[in-house]
């Protein structure tokens, strides 16, 4: 199931130069092109998002829903799917961020809907 839908965000969003499906304890559930940097990526974003998620309670704020980090030359885009999984992508030209955000959101309530 996971790999389908990781497959079709793939395929139906541009600007992705690596996609995966994370758990918060930084284990990739699903990717879809291979690097060797996946691991390290996967645990690094699943630190930040623990430390967003402890900044954001102490601001009364909710549970995280969407991060973005932007450098000079990649995007880090981060959905939640739900409280223990994330997606993961790494966008090249911010030009993409609008649509890889759309597509993000627009699976990760699926995602939640089949897991739920």
């Amino acid at each position: 199931m996971f790999a389908n839908l990781i497959k079709e965000i793939w395929t139906t969003t541009p600007g992705l130069k690596n996609l995966l499906l994370t758990g918060v304890d930084g284990i990739v559930i699903e990717k879809q092109s291979d690097s060797e940097e996946d691991e390290f990526i996967a645990a690094e974003a699943a630190n930040l998002i623990k430390e967003c998620q402890r900044f954001g309670h102490e601001l009364g704020s909710g549970e995280l829903q969407f991060l973005t980090s932007q450098y000079e030359n990649l995007i880090i885009a981060i959905q939640m799917v739900t409280d223990e999984y994330f997606l993961l992508g790494l966008v090249e030209d911010a030009k993409h961020l609008g649509m890889v955000r759309y597509r993000f959101n627009l699976k990760a309530y699926e995602w939640y809907s089949a897991i739920a």
